[in-house]
């Protein structure tokens, strides 16, 4: 168990890892183009303040986060540079947002004017970067309403246009058409607005495969989110070029090790039977720490560097595995006996890559559904 850990499942966080990444990233920008470190979703499961601090240290040079309350997070935590939130914000958060200096993402006139009359009533600016829907058809402004918006926006004079970006939808695959015909769009949008003399001052579109695969879209500023975690935006598509390192590793020990009879059954359900004579660990893991149950789970973890199979179902707080192959390849496995459940252990690893086909999703959702009340220790290497 680590002595920094309260539980004895804990996520280790590698500060070495996070700044190398950064400025492996850095490295692959053009001329003065700033980069947004994203670190919404408790920094994909990361930990936003203190992965943060680390990514403040390392240089990133503004934050993107998802909502106000993951804002304001931050600034409590002393991070001082711009923090954009790039979801949808209520007007009726404009104070908070106002009293915090977090800048927000509009994309249409109504909530806009809302932000402008109460930023007006306390004598204050907000900023704003617009929000640009060129494909992806989520938040933003059409393409051909984005001029209007950006004008009348510059007309509300409490508010304070700083930005305006859109997002890709399929830059972290292969084909790279779609993207193209996005980038397309947004820059046209940029030509009218330059040509009419309202172009904001910071425009920005490359997100982490972008960044890597795309270098015309770097623009002013990138953001960038899964590959500062050294994580693949696409395990088969995009991967990470060589010397991104990643930042995670989830470990847990042993609870109890016990011996299983022919015939006897593990879990709720009795979904298990031992076909034979068994040994079987139990883990200290469990759904409600972002280790799933259904519709898939995570197979098997790491013990000795070798895998130790999942059998019955995976309760709340606790799992079972099959250690029998391994007390018979290496002796017996005592309790306290350290697990990995992502992350290497001697020359065997589980990335979260492969885990995420495992249970038939990406990285992403992986490691961003490991829940808060598992600890996280930030090591220096």
């Amino acid at each position: 168990m680590h002595p920094d850990s309260p539980r004895t499942t804990w996520i280790e966080v590698s500060r070495a890892a996070l700044t190398n990444n950064l400025h492996q990233l850095r490295a692959r920008l053009r001329g003065r183009t700033q980069l947004m470190a994203i670190v919404k979703a408790n920094a994909y499961g990361h930990g936003a303040t203190l992965v943060a601090r680390t990514l403040q240290q390392a240089g990133a040079d503004a934050f993107g986060v998802a909502t106000l309350g993951e804002a304001i997070e931050l600034r409590q935590a002393g991070i001082n540079e711009p923090i954009l939130v790039l979801g949808y914000t209520p007007a009726q958060q404009a104070e908070d947002a106002l009293a915090n200096r977090i800048t927000i993402t509009v994309f249409e006139r109504t909530t806009a004017l809302e932000f402008d009359r109460r930023a007006r009533s306390i004598g204050a600016r907000l900023a704003v970067h617009v929000k640009v829907n060129t494909g992806m058809n989520r938040l933003g402004v059409l393409p051909d309403a984005a001029p209007a918006l950006v004008d009348a926006l510059f007309g509300l004079h409490n508010l304070q246009v700083q930005g305006i970006f859109t997002h890709f939808a399929t830059s972290d695959e292969a084909d790279k058409g779609f993207a193209e015909e996005q980038f397309a769009r947004f820059s046209s949008v940029l030509d009218i607005l330059s040509g009419v003399g309202l172009r904001p001052p910071i425009a920005h579109a490359a997100n982490s495969a972008a960044l890597l695969t795309m270098p015309h879209t770097h623009l002013d500023l990138v953001r960038s989110g899964i590959a500062l975690y050294g994580l693949d935006p696409d395990m088969n598509e995009c991967p990470l070029p060589r010397g991104f390192m990643p930042a995670l590793r989830w470990k847990a020990i042993v609870a109890q090790v016990a011996n299983l009879t022919a015939g006897d059954t593990v879990s709720y359900g009795r979904e298990f039977t031992a076909p034979h004579l068994m040994r079987v660990a139990v883990l200290p893991i469990g759904y409600a720490d972002g280790f799933p149950r259904r519709p898939f789970h995570w197979q098997s973890v790491l013990i000795r560097g070798m895998a130790a199979p999942i059998v019955g179902r995976v309760c709340m707080d606790q799992c079972i595995v099959d250690i029998t192959a391994i007390e018979h390849a290496t002796g017996i496995v005592p309790q306290g006996e350290e697990v990995v459940l992502i992350g290497s252990q001697g020359k065997t690893s589980l990335s979260a890559e492969t885990v995420s086909v495992r249970l038939g999703t990406n990285n992403y959702d992986v490691v961003s559904r490991i829940l808060p009340r598992v600890p996280r220790v930030y090591m220096v290497k």
